[in-house]
């Protein structure tokens, strides 16, 4: 089997791939503790693999800390593969295919895979958030990238200065502490773009399937459209497909 990895800037998700689907799934945070030694610790309760490749969001020193891992432990390449201006029906929608996040382009090749000939919007909810649109022939019509929830209040924290402190209830529209108000605003504004998204692309999209993926995603479900199908690791099948040379 081949493994794959989904590098984000807070978690590194992974799975099996074999026959066309994905096996025994699993994730880990690795942003508040050294990526090598998060990285190795991992691979050593994992089973050899034939190949691996990586989704990387994450570049510098985590990509490599887990390419260095690989190396180490199996003796293999960790492919990296590029966003490309096609993969098999899928054609990706900007005019440099390059600066396309390779987590949005996976995603679209795992949506089109479930449902081919369908046009689709895809909601990937990360450290950032993206809402990206793939029309009924599969052309990339495009995209939106918002700030995720913790990305959005640490921003805050960082440009006011305040002291941050840990929140007890991000649901509350009637906040009475400021962690509680900066988690709760951040939880609306995140929830209202991705509503605004939807709504825009239903109007031009009227019969595109949504898909909802993400390590944000099942936090923020219970407040968003009961249309949207839950995809939690649409970007490892997106790469499985493309590691096949398969994406249609």
């Amino acid at each position: 089997m081949d493994l794959l990895f989904d590098l984000g800037h807070s978690r590194l998700k992974w799975a099996y791939w074999a026959d066309g689907r994905l096996h025994t799934p699993g994730a880990v945070g690795w942003r508040d503790r050294p990526p090598a030694s998060v990285f190795e610790q991992l691979l050593g309760e994992l089973e050899p693999p034939r190949r691996v490749a990586v989704a990387a969001v994450a570049r510098g020193e985590p990509l490599q800390a887990l390419q260095a891992a690989v190396r180490a432990r199996w003796g293999l390449d960790a492919q990296v593969p590029p966003v490309t201006a096609r993969c098999g029906q899928v054609r990706c929608g900007y005019v440099e295919p390059g600066r396309l996040g390779f987590d949005r382009w996976a995603a679209l090749i795992g949506a089109w895979a479930r449902q081919p000939g369908r046009a689709a919007v895809v909601i990937d909810c990360g450290s950032a958030v993206t809402v990206d649109a793939l029309a009924a022939d599969g052309q990339h019509v495009g995209g939106v990238i918002m700030p995720g929830l913790d990305m959005m209040a640490d921003a805050f924290y960082a440009r006011t200065g305040l002291p941050r402190g840990t929140p007890a209830n991000d649901r509350e529209l009637a906040a009475r502490c400021t962690a509680d108000a900066v988690a709760s605003g951040a939880r609306i504004a995140v929830l209202g773009g991705i509503e605004l998204a939807l709504r825009r692309w239903a109007a031009r999209l009227p019969d595109a399937s949504a898909w909802l993926t993400g390590g944000d995603a099942p936090a923020l479900a219970a407040d968003l459209p009961a249309t949207l199908q839950s995809a939690p690791h649409l970007v490892l099948e997106g790469l499985g497909r493309i590691l096949e040379g398969e994406g249609e």
